[in-house]
């Protein structure tokens, strides 16, 4: 039993890895999803060349995601559904990101595109079998619903240790250091020591039933399963298309030089933004307790988006006037950034439910599938975005009048409309916590369905 609750079957110990495990793991993932634009076109690849890089990983991204889910599905190592392939990622992930930040500066442009490609594609597989294991994770350490929510709030809470860390220090780091690359190794080494301990302290007490433990789900079995849970697709929608429209986040060096005038006031300044993620988070599992998550996720997204929209009327003539209101407009981002993950266990339960298959693999490699996406996606249409605008690739490059009013408008409504669009599709998620809790106890064979029926707030 967990020390300092008497419900949860976790340890202390391994709450605290598994949060460790997330602020290496997000080290990797911020350097990606916030730098690596940037490091491209510092490298002397174009705008335009950058997005088409990112969209062409997504066919293999399309391909790897479902493949690497059926096989977690399919193969049990004896040591465990999960953490055997956590291990593997140890070497697969450092390795592929230091290779996207170490383009050789001496090869000809097709070569610098062919690298980028080649090393992306890697990262992109070595990230898929660390992201799906690890969120996969919380269904097989636990089945209590309140224990799986304290541990989401600790792994969202360490990412947000990471963003900050990632963005405080690679200005003055790479400054350092002298470049991208050895900047990048540094980062590598840190974020890999802080994901071994889970490793090695997870235990995998959720085993799947008898009769689950030997079926081979086919490719027809699987998309049946992903058609009968239509929350994930509505959640993961819904999630990528304001992802996707969220650009100002691949900007934060560029907000820093165009519209702060100094590029390291951009870090002081996302730090602030994820203080109130810091600060809130802890209490957010007992806020769950109490109020449904997605009743909180769903009004922090129209705050969110409300707030954002007031930041075009403050303007960015002063810049200290610009970081308050910018900080103020991240408020809401203490709940959804600490929420947004939360969801995908509630649909494992559901499509489990709902197709008498447990597909844990498939459903947190959708998970993955749409985190990667929409990350490209956001690279793609910053890059392209960027293009349009009329932005001159190259390190301490010159902008022509009136770059940074346009750069200002499209960091501001971008995210807006994204927000938009989001709500509008959250409108058809269906699910509440007490109903998967009572899924969750059907699922274990704690219940008849039958009994589960008649306790469920709603027909699914």
């Amino acid at each position: 039993m967990g020390k300092g609750n008497s419900n949860f079957m976790t340890s202390g110990g391994e709450r605290f890895s598994y949060g460790l495990y997330f602020l290496g793991q997000n080290i990797f993932y911020m350097l990606i999803f916030s730098f690596l634009s940037t490091y491209y076109q510092d490298a002397g690849l174009a705008a335009a060349a950058v997005a088409v890089i990112v969209l062409v990983v997504k066919i293999w991204d399309a391909i790897n995601d479902p493949i690497f889910g059926g096989i977690m599905d399919r193969f049990h190592f004896k040591k465990g559904i999960f953490v055997p392939w956590l291990r593997i990622s140890l070497i697969g992930i450092p390795v592929s990101t230091i290779l996207m930040f170490a383009i050789p500066g001496s090869i000809p442009m097709g070569g610098k595109i062919a690298w980028a490609i080649i090393s992306y594609m890697l990262w992109d597989t070595a990230y898929t079998l660390c992201d799906v294991p690890i969120f996969g994770l919380v269904t097989t350490i636990t089945d209590v619903q309140n224990e799986r929510t304290s541990l989401n709030a600790i792994g969202r809470i360490c990412a947000m240790i990471a963003a900050a860390l990632v963005y405080v220090s690679i200005t003055s780091v790479r400054g350092l250091l002298g470049g991208w690359t050895k900047t990048v190794i540094v980062l590598s080494v840190l974020a890999t020591i802080t994901m071994i301990p889970i490793c090695f302290t997870a235990k995998e007490r959720i085993q799947p039933k008898a009769e689950e433990k030997d079926k081979e789900y086919g490719v027809v079995e699987i998309f049946r399963y992903l058609k009968t849970n239509k929350y994930l697709t509505v959640y993961y929608v819904a999630y990528l298309i304001s992802g996707s429209l969220g650009i100002a986040t691949q900007w934060t060096s560029y907000i820093g030089r165009f519209l702060l005038n100094n590029e390291g006031l951009a870090g002081v300044l996302t730090v602030f933004s994820l203080l109130p993620c810091l600060i809130i988070g802890p209490f957010i599992p007992g806020m769950c307790r109490k109020v449904d998550k997605f009743k909180l996720y769903y009004g922090a997204c129209i705050a969110s988006m409300v707030l954002t929209a007031l930041r075009f009327f403050v303007g960015y003539s002063n810049v200290t006037l610009y970081m308050v209101f910018t900080v103020i407009g991240t408020l809401p981002l203490g709940f959804t950034m600490i929420l947004m993950y939360m969801f995908t266990p509630d649909c494992a339960e559901y499509g489990h439910y709902k197709s008498g298959h447990s597909m844990p693999g498939i459903t947190f490699a959708t998970q993955t599938f749409f985190v990667k996406l929409e990350a490209a996606l956001t690279t793609a249409l910053a890059s392209a975005v960027l293009a349009w605008i009329g932005f001159q690739s190259g390190e301490g490059a010159a902008q022509a009048a009136g770059f940074n009013d346009k750069f200002f408008a499209c960091s501001i409504w971008f995210p807006v409309a994204g927000l938009a669009i989001s709500l509008i599709i959250l409108r058809f998620y269906k699910l509440n916590d007490k109903d998967v809790q009572i899924m969750a106890k059907c699922n274990a064979g704690e219940i008849t369905r039958e009994e589960a029926e008649k306790t469920l707030s709603r027909k699914y």
